[in-house]
């Protein structure tokens, strides 16, 4: 069963919301939900992130995706996760969502996301993210002084 999910983040912080229902209710996911009839999976982002939490979304970006059975034995689920940057307004948690919370990149609480496959996805997504952020600190370092002599105290060639 096809459904699409958005990573939502902002300074360094990823939106979660806690299941209302079963399967898995009480257990932090990705804002989303399953596709209905021919929908787009862009689509049923929007249409979920405005029925779950009364956000509206901008553009998406396909980031990569999940697979999860819905609750023990349930059917197969292929999950699209979509970075998507949402309008700034308040949350209003609705329908399938219990409550919805801001979390560090750094400190996501994986232990308590109710879908392996999701949490699996959330946990290599927070390490691409320190990757990056390391790699771009070095870059940064490096790049902030050079050996021997500065630029200042050359003397133009003849």
């Amino acid at each position: 069963m096809p459904a699409a999910a958005a990573l939502i983040e902002r300074r360094g912080r990823v939106l979660l919301a806690r299941r209302a229902r079963p399967p898995h209710a009480g257990t932090w996911d990705l804002p989303g939900g399953f596709l209905e009839g021919e929908e787009a999976p862009e689509a049923a982002l929007r249409r979920e992130l405005r029925e779950e939490l009364g956000l509206a979304a901008g553009p998406a970006r396909f980031l990569g995706f999940a697979v999860d059975r819905y609750g023990a034995g349930g059917f197969p689920v292929l999950a699209l996760v979509f970075r998507v940057r949402a309008a700034r307004g308040r949350l209003r948690p609705a329908d399938d969502v219990a409550e919805a919370r801001w979390f560090p990149r750094a400190r996501l609480p994986l232990a308590e996301v109710g879908f392996p496959g999701l949490r699996a996805f959330l946990r290599r997504y927070a390490a691409a993210a320190r990757s990056a952020a390391t790699g771009r600190a070095s870059r940064g370092r490096a790049g902030s002084s050079r050996p021997g002599r500065s630029r200042r105290s050359r003397r133009p060639r003849r």
